[in-house]
């Protein structure tokens, strides 16, 4: 058994910690804070971690320095920012690749729920369906027919095996009936480019890389995958019109490493919540098919829950590994 010595230096130490914790806080951020981004530079989640670390630097007084560390599925990056001091001086801005992830490597070098302390989303990037001239579908009512007429004679480009978009169209395919013949490539650019060129028929992405394309009239947009219809394309209709709930996007969320103090995540969520709200940023990143999304910790850390359960059953019931 402890003495009373023994227990009564645990109980010092213990206040000395939290008195710490909540002094360090009081004076965060005193020094520059690193962002990690588990993808290239140049894309969608790039361009969104630079607007955040430049509005998080104007509103805290310190320098937010974005890190990108794409590769392995997001996981290089993702295992960096696990492994980081709990202080806050290090922030992961993760997708929803996190909940897929589990279900596609068996042995990944950290558990998100374990390792990680949630702070707030902050934006999702919902897919739309687009297709090639030469498919003869007009709508996404005359794509549904014409798959379901076609069986398996539609070529579906994806970025990757297991990839959200990949797992999207499986998700639309059970909801649907239908079945369409995927073809993975290596990143979503290259299937892009395929598509704009007729060698595939099918993509679902963000509205960023297609958009110029849809413009100017090379793709035709058929559907959303948003619950409800964007904003700023008030005659496109979501695919949740005809099959209620349906939704499929590459989510942001800010993340830090698991024992970061609350107040911490806590002045980190509010100047989330400044970042949302903020109407140049908001319509900005609208023209790019993204929607502001902000919540607290612990919504966070049950729509993460929530999303990793759908996904997990969606892989299973598919069959789906890497090879």
């Amino acid at each position: 058994m402890l003495g009373i010595r023994t227990l009564a230096r645990i109980a010092g130490l213990l206040t000395f910690a939290a008195a710490a914790a909540t002094a360090s806080a009081q004076t965060y951020p005193s020094k520059p804070i690193k962002l990690i981004v588990p993808y290239a530079t140049g894309g969608f989640s790039d361009a969104l971690a630079r607007q955040l670390a430049q509005k998080f630097t104007e509103s805290m007084g310190q320098a937010v320095v974005v890190e990108n560390k794409p590769g392995a599925s997001t996981i290089i990056g993702v295992a960096a920012a696990a492994k980081a001091p709990a202080d806050g001086y290090t922030l992961l801005l993760a997708t929803g690749a996190l909940t897929i992830n589990p279900h596609l490597f068996p042995k990944l070098p950290y558990d998100a729920e374990r390792d990680f302390s949630p702070i707030g989303r902050v934006a999702d990037l919902p897919y739309v369906l687009v297709s090639h001239p030469s498919l003869p579908v007009n709508s996404f009512k005359e794509f549904l027919a014409y798959v379901k007429a076609n069986p398996e004679k539609v070529n579906f480009g994806t970025p990757g095996n297991g990839t959200a978009p990949h797992l999207a169209m499986q998700l639309l395919e059970d909801a649907a009936g239908i079945s369409v013949h995927k073809l993975h490539y290596k990143g979503n650019g290259p299937a892009l480019t395929d598509l704009v060129g007729g060698q595939i028929n099918l993509l679902l992405d963000g509205l960023q890389q297609p958009l110029p394309f849809i413009t100017s009239g090379k793709l035709k947009l058929l559907a959303t995958a948003s619950l409800k219809r964007l904003p700023n394309l008030p005659d496109v209709p979501a695919i949740a019109e005809s099959f209620p709930g349906f939704e499929a996007s590459t989510w942001y969320q800010l993340l830090a490493p698991a024992g970061t103090p609350a107040p911490i995540i806590a002045r980190l969520n509010a100047e989330i919540e400044k970042f949302t709200k903020d109407p140049a940023i908001r319509d900005r990143l609208l023209s790019q098919g993204a929607i502001m999304h902000s919540s607290s910790p612990q919504e966070l850390a049950a729509y993460s829950k929530a999303e990793t359960k759908r996904w997990g059953e969606i892989i299973s019931k598919a069959g789906i590994k890497l090879e």
